[in-house]
């Protein structure tokens, strides 16, 4: 064999492996969307019997309350009241109580509104359940928080998209 075939192959197989591995690296998840931790507790001596637990997630746990959303639409004038929980990895949102423009208020029958799937402290991204004519659909938003009493939640579905702003109540 000729030493400048030799050197042909010996390159064209350093460019196949190379070109693997740069191909297995678009299966790696590096997106900056996924929770935190950075809230950190003093280590103190554990007391017989007792078990750890961690450290709870103040950046995220800020979403587990009820929200306040004010709607000024043809279909609906008033608020609705959004009771948002923690399941598992995710926070879900569902409706509490409606309430129209004149204050009156009616206790929701507690359907899911709103799925978190990923929220890091200041941004994340969810699934939000929006009803249109008559039919449920399932729109992928974004969460930005405002204040540690505020986020918004935005969403484009077609053209038709909106920003709300949640507000504890």
């Amino acid at each position: 064999m000729k030493n400048s075939t030799l050197v042909f192959r010996s390159l064209g197989i350093i460019i196949f492996l190379a070109g693997l591995a740069h191909l297995f690296s678009f299966g790696v998840d590096v997106s900056d969307d996924t929770p935190t931790l950075t809230s950190e507790t003093p280590s103190e001596p554990m007391e017989q019997g007792k078990v750890a637990t961690p450290a709870e997630n103040t950046e995220t746990d800020f979403l587990t309350d009820q929200w306040k959303v004010a709607y000024n639409t043809d279909d609906f004038k008033g608020a609705i009241i959004y009771s948002i929980k923690k399941e598992g990895k995710v926070y879900n949102a569902y409706t509490h109580q409606y309430e129209d423009e004149n204050g009156y208020a009616e206790k929701a029958e507690g359907s899911k509104a709103l799925t978190i799937t990923s929220f890091n402290g200041s941004k994340g991204k969810g699934i939000y359940n929006i009803e249109y004519e008559g039919k449920q659909y399932e729109v992928d938003c974004k969460i930005a928080q405002v204040d540690e009493n505020t986020f918004t939640l935005s969403y484009d579905y077609y053209g038709y998209g909106d920003v709300e702003t949640w507000k504890r109540h």
